[in-house]
């Protein structure tokens, strides 16, 4: 996890446990009402955007004792979702604090990136392993690696996604990202478009074989 602010402390594991939790089981409820998911999507972003002013997590742990269901209600207005009875507000609303919590971690993250890519640079290696392990998207979670060429602007992208029927496949591909911080850009050019593996075992070794193509940074 990247570093937080001299001032900020991190959000208490039950606290985070909570949010967690409440998300999985509120995005479980969507994916049985036919049609819903999308609208339960909308639903919280639109209450995570309202968190976007609370700028640590130390002002996001303090928060969630004032930002109740009523003040969900009042945000509805303003997202665009179907006017209907949402129950489970509360649900939805640790969904949308997990979502800011996660969001505070990935800046934090990318800052600590951009400092590690110019160190490694300094230093003479080649290539940076920026992220290994799993990490949590609405409704579920997934495997993601991320190597990034310390000189050349490219970054190698493995991920995975998990199915009840086929268990877990792999990907990798080969884009483009600021050769200064690591970070993807919009509309930049995939090097290599996806390439899928049966397992992580399969997606490592495609990690070495990638790395000695574009060690060259083409």
């Amino acid at each position: 996890m990247g570093t937080l602010n001299a001032t900020d402390r991190p959000v208490g594991r039950a606290l985070q446990r909570k949010w967690r939790e409440g998300e999985a089981a509120f995005f479980a409820q969507s994916f049985a009402e036919p049609g819903i998911y999308e609208a339960s999507l909308k639903l919280v972003r639109g209450l995570a955007d309202g968190l976007r002013d609370l700028t640590s997590e130390a002002q996001l742990e303090e928060a969630q004792s004032g930002r109740t269901e009523e003040w969900a209600e009042g945000r509805l207005a303003d997202i665009d979702v179907p006017q209907r009875d949402w129950p489970n507000l509360d649900l939805a609303l640790d969904a949308a604090f997990n979502i800011r919590l996660n969001e505070l971690r990935g800046e934090a993250i990318a800052r600590t990136t951009a400092a590690r890519v110019a160190a490694a640079r300094e230093t003479g290696e080649i290539w940076l392993t920026s992220a290994d392990g799993e990490v949590g998207f609405p409704g579920q979670r997934t495997y993601r690696r991320v190597d990034i060429h310390t000189r050349a602007g490219i970054a190698l992208y493995g991920y995975s996604a998990s199915d009840l029927d086929s268990g877990e496949t792999c990907w990798l591909e080969v884009i483009r990202v600021d050769p200064e911080s690591g970070a993807r850009l919009p509309g930049a050019a995939v090097l290599r478009k996806p390439r899928e593996y049966p397992d992580r075992e399969a997606l490592a070794r495609a990690f070495i074989r990638a790395r000695r193509r574009f060690a060259g940074g083409q």
